[in-house]
């Protein structure tokens, strides 16, 4: 099923030792546009630093009672390697931590035989293209960007800005982020809330706080609207598939 990202912050995690928790945030691939770790918070031990759950050891969500599970106990989590909270999520402290929860393969290693040069090969049953583009920030070595970041980043259409991005919505099969949602809070009197594949994002500029996306207001204006009251289910995408021109 396709899954509202900010629905998901603050529901409860519970660790192989019944201890719980709850999501702060959501950290994804930048590249591959793929959730790789749940920021959690597990009480008052933890709150010198953040804790970052690999998706490795997620269990199956429970939906109707707000929870997630995670495959290990408190006490491993403790012993993980430290990340403060005023220290970025590097490529180095990616690799400290595959190395103590014992991941041979981390992420970037698996993703890439699916990327060529510049090229990008899209994973099997994803519906649209990753974004063309995405800007890094150069004085961080990650890949890693964070949901909580993104939300609020305002929108840059080819002859406007306008708007800003109010959610993601993810597949909680394999954690894939399919669409974002614009929020045309500004567009008076037709302001709501707009569903878009990621693949219209041209580039998303972490130093001015945006995503230039290839289609014009009026276009954005128009798109299918979000209701998140509502599943994003096959009928919604058929009208997105029609809408943008394409075909399963």
């Amino acid at each position: 099923m396709k899954r509202s990202l900010k629905e998901l912050i603050g529901y409860s995690v519970q660790a192989k030792n019944g201890e719980e928790g709850k999501v702060n945030n959501f950290l994804f691939d930048e590249k591959s546009w793929i959730i790789r770790y749940v920021e959690v918070d597990l009480g008052s031990f933890f709150n010198q630093n953040r804790v970052l759950v690999p998706y490795n050891f997620l269990g199956e969500p429970d939906w109707e009672d707000k929870t997630f599970k995670i495959n290990l106990s408190v006490d491993n989590i403790k012993r993980s390697p430290n990340l403060s909270f005023d220290m970025p999520v590097s490529r180095i402290y990616e690799r400290k931590l595959a190395d103590y929860y014992g991941i041979k393969y981390p992420y970037w290693m698996v993703d890439s035989a699916a990327f060529a040069g510049n090229e990008v090969v899209f994973y099997p049953g994803v519906a649209f293209r990753a974004p063309r583009k995405v800007i890094k920030e150069e004085d961080i070595d990650t890949s890693l960007r964070s949901f909580n970041e993104i939300k609020g980043y305002g929108i840059n259409a080819t002859d406007d800005k306008f708007g800003h991005i109010s959610d993601m919505i993810i597949d909680d099969t394999d954690w894939q982020i399919l669409y974002f949602v614009v929020d045309t809070n500004n567009l008076f009197p037709w302001s709501k809330k707009v569903i878009l594949p990621i693949e219209v994002i041209d580039k998303i500029s972490f130093a001015d706080r945006e995503a230039r996306v290839d289609m014009t207001k009026e276009a954005i204006k128009d798109s299918p609207e979000y209701n998140p009251d509502d599943a994003v289910n096959a009928e919604l995408e058929e009208v997105l598939y029609d809408y943008h021109g394409k075909r399963k």
